[in-house]
């Protein structure tokens, strides 16, 4: 009797340790796949820039609106993850360290264009599209206002100088 007993309490705390282990996999399923659909997103971005000239926004109406396009449709994927579905796999989750990743991967030209604050009409051809270009710029920097924010401050320099320590801890081990 006592021998079913335990056999019961050890297959009862296997499965408990398998349905956590379960619950860990899925949870890691779905971030890593809002992960890839955010890096898509900020990929199609950077895509849009002139290739000739990486160092200016482009001002074609097509590559602009482009631009902010993906940055809305990733907002909006993002909220139908973490806001519509409110998965039980997302549960105390830091959902803006996603946005700052999708952030960081935006080309350097996209993030200084964001920190603006305002389209003016020297960023597109034709001004006549200013108004609609002006509520996705305001929608979209709405959606990455924390990561301008912690950009603004220079709270990413850390990640710089963690590689330069890291960067020379190998020049002194691979002896480069």
């Amino acid at each position: 009797m006592e021998d079913n007993f335990l056999i019961s309490i050890i297959a009862l705390i296997i499965a408990i340790f398998a349905l956590f282990i379960s619950y860990k996999a899925i949870r890691y399923q779905i971030i890593s796949l809002l992960n890839v659909q955010l890096s898509d997103k900020a990929k199609y971005c950077n895509d849009n820039l002139d290739k000739n000239n990486l160092s200016k926004m482009p001002t074609q109406i097509d590559k602009f609106s482009g631009i902010l396009s993906a940055i809305i449709t990733a907002e909006e994927l993002f909220n139908y993850q973490f806001c519509y579905k409110k998965s039980i796999f997302l549960w105390f989750f830091d959902c803006q360290s996603l946005i700052d990743q999708f952030y960081l991967q935006l080309h350097t030209t996209i993030r200084v264009f964001l920190q603006k604050g305002q389209i003016q009409e020297s960023d597109i051809d034709d001004s006549f599209y200013m108004d609609i270009f002006q509520k996705q710029y305001n929608r979209a920097t709405e959606f990455l206002s924390i990561s301008i924010a912690k950009d603004k401050n220079r709270s990413y320099e850390k990640l710089h100088s963690y590689s330069l320590k890291r960067n020379k801890k190998l020049f002194k081990k691979y002896k480069l």
